[in-house]
């Protein structure tokens, strides 16, 4: 209850005080797309900029990592993304008020030449291939993240890709399907989850 509470007034004077009076937000939760997808879209909480910072501290760059947050939401992981040497950041959103509200965000930012936001269904999307590291926060029930899972599966029989993964709920679909190996976990203080970094490097067969 405390670390709720923390994160609660935390989040709540980075968004009254620095977002709303320049007309952004990238921290206020948002739960309408949980209840429009009948749960099978979460809908967007935010993760905080310091662990975000903590994980790509974590990579060594060499100019190829291209990133897509899946479920992107507002853009916050985009944003601090940006910072890094990424060759590409980008993200997909299926909720098109989310999604404008990130492009509006990275308007105000004038970041819109470095970070792209794509409208997709995260089970349809047919631009993974794109991508070599990939974001999720838990975005989908285990329906649509079977989906995703698979779809990641299918582009590291190719080259292998890195995905980060905060709070891990189905990351036995990846452990049961792939050829995962665990790179690093990083526990999140604010939000009290954790992240595994892992590789994949296709399918079990």
């Amino acid at each position: 209850m405390m670390t709720r509470l923390k994160r609660y007034l935390m989040f709540g004077i980075e968004y009254f005080l620095w977002e709303k009076p320049r007309g952004l937000d990238f921290t206020m939760r948002d739960t309408s797309l949980f209840k429009s997808s009948n749960g099978l879209c979460h809908g967007y909480s935010k993760t905080a900029e310091k662990h975000l910072k903590k994980i790509f501290s974590s990579f060594t760059f060499d100019g190829s990592e291209r990133l897509l947050d899946i479920g992107c939401g507002k853009g916050v992981v985009l944003r601090v993304a940006s910072g890094y040497p990424f060759e590409k950041v980008a993200g997909i959103e299926i909720n098109e008020r989310l999604l404008g509200i990130a492009v509006n965000n990275f308007r105000i930012l004038k970041m819109e030449g470095r970070v792209q936001c794509f409208h997709a269904d995260a089970a349809e999307f047919k631009g993974y291939g794109d991508y070599n590291i990939f974001f999720l926060f838990n975005p989908f029930s285990d329906t649509v993240m079977e989906k995703v899972v698979g779809k990641l599966l299918d582009i590291s029989e190719r080259n292998p890709v890195t995905v980060i993964y905060h709070n891990p709920v189905y990351m036995e679909f990846f452990e049961q399907k792939g050829k995962v190996t665990i790179l690093k976990e990083l526990y999140d203080k604010t939000k009290d989850y954790s992240t595994y970094i892992f590789r994949i490097a296709g399918s079990r067969k």
